[in-house]
């Protein structure tokens, strides 16, 4: 009997031994012999690299380091290739699934790495800001920590997802998503209080209100990568 706190994996028809492999694929995978692949694999190894993008991002704001950011650059581009690779898997397969399950399964890697565009803009701010020597308030710094952190976190649920479809992880996936655009928001709120109290500078306010809005963005695309995989339980019926 199918257990009621999962949904079915169309993935599992690709990769049925993915369960017990899967967890082979992080941040550090190696992404030259993507044929070899499966989509969901290659998924998942796209979340990985997002992770680690995170993390780099992150500390890129302490250390302002050029070759952090070069390094992210590369993540990125990675990000876009496998994007690619794991597109184009699904549509030499798309036969295997019906029609619904298709139109939910190949947007994932389009989202997954949509989630990376938005890094891509708050990656451009840091630049900026480096460049030109703009200073971050104490607790915009803080703020910014505290959102890479939960995004950190939402990522790697985001992860498992697509391992295991399991509804309880989806629904988390929301939580931390409203969470995310809800500190994004408080932060806003936070910041206009600074600026009109004179601790922040225009300069400052128009790069941290962009890494905001891209923040909101990273929590709508999560939230609809939960939704595509949450369809699959209607489909599947």
């Amino acid at each position: 009997m199918k257990d009621k706190n999962y949904v079915w994996n169309p993935f599992r028809i690709l990769s049925p031994k993915l369960n017990t492999e899967i967890r082979k694929f992080d941040e550090t995978e190696d992404i030259d012999e993507l044929a070899s692949k499966s989509p969901e694999e290659i998924l998942v190894i796209m979340v990985g690299k997002l992770t680690e993008l995170t993390k780099m991002i992150s500390l890129g704001f302490q250390s302002e380091s050029s070759e952090q950011q070069d390094v992210c650059e590369k993540l990125i581009q990675e990000i876009g290739r496998l994007e690619r690779a794991s597109t184009s898997g699904i549509l030499k397969v798309s036969e295997t699934f019906g029609q619904n399950v298709f139109k939910a399964v190949v947007r994932l890697p389009s989202r997954v790495e949509r989630i990376g565009v938005m890094f891509e803009h708050i990656l451009a701010c840091q630049k900026i800001k480096v460049k030109e020597g703009i200073p971050f308030s104490d607790k915009a710094k803080s703020e910014l920590l505290e959102m890479f952190s939960v995004t950190v976190d939402l990522l790697r649920n985001v992860g498992d997802s697509l391992v295991t479809c399991n509804l309880v992880i989806l629904d988390h996936i929301k939580g931390q998503s409203n969470k995310l655009a809800e500190l994004a928001e408080e932060n806003r709120m936070n910041h206009w209080e600074r600026m009109e109290r004179g601790f922040c500078s225009p300069d400052a306010s128009a790069i941290y209100l962009k890494i905001l809005d891209s923040f909101k963005g990273i929590a709508e695309y999560a939230v609809k990568i939960s939704d595509s995989l949450c369809s699959l339980e209607d489909v599947s019926k």
